[in-house]
């Protein structure tokens, strides 16, 4: 019990420190914030789908996406050749846009997060500005305050953007590889996709 009670006494002075922290970086933390949860989000949610597209093609699951389009295929088959091509197509389409969507908005929210760092930059580096025409420099802890506004946003839109643009990237050759089989089977629906 008291491993315990040490344990939750150590998690909480650690967030504690970090909020302190945050505190420090101004508003401008709070949208990135925003970003970065909604971001992340994103991620997980689209690594998830990509896991059981792999799963699926592994053969480890006999349902799925393919398995549905293979199925809706066979049912709506009319064995009219120009029809059944338009069919799969659109079929295929389909898919290939659930798998495109949200890739693009976790490059945007990856590409807002330094910019929202730069606004956190630019309002410490006014903060600093003004405790310089009030005080002069004699009030370093005013003066402090605007620089570690600045540098605390700045790294913190960093922080959040270079994970953010790697997982984008890295979804992005998932995605392009599971499309580009799809691809191949609108041409040979027989085949495994």
């Amino acid at each position: 019990m008291e491993n315990l009670i040490s344990h939750f006494s150590l998690l909480t002075s650690h967030f504690t420190a970090s909020s302190d922290y945050l505190d420090q970086g101004g508003y401008v933390i709070y949208p990135l914030m925003i970003v970065s949860v909604w971001m992340w989000y994103l991620i997980v949610k689209k690594l998830a789908v990509l896991a059981y597209w792999r799963k699926q093609r592994r053969g480890i699951s006999q349902e799925g996406e393919a398995h549905e389009i293979k199925k809706a295929y066979q049912e709506q088959r009319t064995f009219d050749l120009k029809h059944d091509r338009r069919l799969l197509q659109s079929l295929v389409q389909s898919r290939q846009n659930d798998l495109e969507r949200h890739v693009h908005t976790i490059f945007v929210l990856a590409s807002v997060a330094p910019l929202l760092g730069l606004l956190g930059t630019v309002t410490g580096m006014i903060s600093t500005f003004e405790a310089i025409c009030r005080f002069g420099t004699a009030n370093a802890r005013a003066f402090a305050a605007g620089i570690s506004e600045a540098l605390i946003t700045t790294q913190i839109g960093l922080i959040v953007a270079i994970p953010g643009l790697f997982m984008g990237h890295l979804i992005r050759r998932r995605t392009d590889r599971i499309q580009n089989r799809l691809e191949r089977w609108k041409l040979d629906p027989d085949s495994r996709i």
